[in-house]
């Protein structure tokens, strides 16, 4: 079998055996078992020396009484056990394996060994495995999934490495509840066999996948990860949170996946020389694949603000600065379009402050016309009318004629917000949107509209602006903004 179809009958096997599974609820081998049922396309077996019945399967002794073969065997045994549940995971034949076991090279000395001698049997055997000390993986494509502890899965374009189970489940929770979704995922854990660069090189592969995000510790082939990396961003971006940088981090590192993090591995100078787009928390990371799926890349580092209010105005043009980002003065014609549609009040100027009127998307287009300007940042956003109208609480008949309005103002964010999206591709230019209020603006079909394109609102001008540098710069990486 090639490396691709290796892995690829992990992400979709056939068959699953459960080597580890338990009748008794929250042990890891019923909690992935009873995921596990809930897909009726596979062949499900559980693995247990002591139970004739696990959740309502028969249960076998070992992995070699099953009658079936096996693609795919998920082990959650205790460490000392594992090295001869792979044993028989050879003898079986079985293709690939995930240890979830814990207890290893993380821990010391004695798990060292332990997870040394897994090793050499699966090298023996010729056999990849996931892990040890990992949560699994799942494909939204094939429908499996061993990752427990999730709400529902969406399926979408991103793909996403960690070395971390629980930031890996941060990231993805995160994720969903911004509206992104995901294709694979791989809890790598202590990676004994299987290296991060290893899934990165698989997951460039997949062409369902157009953004691949990563949780890093430590990586085992640094300069084989470089080389990987320029050449996937050049088509796909990747953006990474690279943890365990300082003395403390690093310490971190090696007793949670053994990682080898001693220091900052991979500079920032050597990830930027790749393409690779490096955050410092789970949010910023979920801001830039937001920005990378949502909108055009910015041809360069102009942005035009457009703001409801004057001091939204100001705190935008302080952050713009302090991220490296510019504002450049408005055309003249651009001028001249914003005074026939904005009172006398407006700023005349960029930022564009329309001094307390209700958001006019008349303001919108020239800014998006404007040559001066690579991006436009709103602050406000169309999703809130939904919200504002539950504001008011007048008495019948008004209440009537209120949801009235509010559905006709509704409608008209729905056409206005097609349009952006149409001036968004007719210009090649990105409008971002920005909401302080980001909780009170998640309903309706405005905003669904805004989630089903990657355009949710920002929820500070902060966020927007840090995501929207870290793309600039991708953007310039290749040979795309000034």
């Amino acid at each position: 079998m090639t490396f691709k179809e290796q892995l690829d009958s992990m992400f979709n096997p056939r068959s699953v055996a459960l080597i580890g599974a338990s009748n008794t609820l929250g042990k890891w081998g019923f909690n992935i078992l009873a995921l596990l049922l809930g897909d009726k396309s596979r062949d499900i077996y559980a693995v247990n020396n002591r139970e004739a019945e696990v959740l309502g399967l028969k249960a076998y002794p070992s992995i070699l009484d099953v009658p079936g073969p096996v693609d795919l065997a998920v082990i959650t045994v205790p460490f000392k056990d594992v090295p001869s549940a792979m044993e028989d995971c050879i003898r079986k034949q079985v293709k690939g394996v995930v240890v979830i076991s814990g207890g290893l090279a993380e821990t010391g000395e004695e798990g060292a060994k332990v997870q040394a001698q897994i090793v050499e049997v699966a090298k023996r055997g010729g056999i990849p495995f996931v892990g040890p000390n990992c949560m699994g993986l799942f494909d939204t494509y094939s429908n499996f999934n061993t990752v427990i502890f999730l709400p529902p899965l969406r399926r979408g374009p991103v793909g996403l490495i960690s070395q971390s189970g629980n930031s890996g489940q941060s990231i993805i929770i995160s994720g969903l509840e911004s509206g992104l979704g995901f294709s694979k995922y791989v809890s790598s854990g202590n990676e004994a066999a299987l290296h991060f660069e290893d899934y990165l090189e698989y997951l460039a592969q997949d062409d369902e996948i157009k953004v691949i995000l990563g949780y890093i510790e430590g990586l085992r082939e640094g300069r084989r990860f470089l080389e990987l990396a320029r050449e996937i961003t050049k088509k796909k971006p990747i953006v990474v949170v690279k943890a365990g940088g300082t003395q403390a981090g690093a310490k971190a590192a090696r007793s949670h996946t053994a990682a080898l993090a001693g220091s900052d591995i991979v500079s920032d100078a050597a990830f930027k020389q790749a393409g690779v787009i490096r955050v410092e928390e789970i949010g910023e990371l979920i801001d830039v694949a937001l920005l990378l799926l949502g909108q055009p890349l910015p041809k360069g580092k102009r942005v035009g603000v457009l703001s409801i209010g004057g001091g939204m105005a100001v705190m935008t043009a302080d952050t713009v600065a302090r991220h490296g980002l510019e504002l450049p003065p408005l055309s003249p014609a651009t001028i001249d379009k914003l005074n026939s549609v904005l009172s006398r009040r407006w700023s005349h100027g960029n930022p564009v402050d329309i001094g307390g009127d209700r958001f006019n998307y008349d303001c919108l287009w020239p800014l998006i016309e404007d040559e001066n300007v690579d991006v436009v940042l709103v602050i406000g956003s169309p999703a809130a009318t939904r919200s504002f109208v539950g504001w008011f609480s007048l008495h019948a008949p008004w209440v009537t004629n209120l949801d009235e309005m509010g559905k006709l103002m509704e409608s008209k964010d729905l056409v206005e917000l097609n349009r952006v999206k149409e001036m968004m591709g007719r210009y090649d230019k990105p409008v971002i949107f920005c909401s302080m209020g980001i909780g009170i603006v998640k309903q309706g079909e405005v905003y669904s509209l805004m989630e089903q394109n990657h355009l949710i609102p920002y929820p500070t001008p902060e966020r927007a602006a840090r995501a929207l540098s870290h793309v600039v710069r991708y953007s310039g990486y290749l040979g795309i903004s000034r």
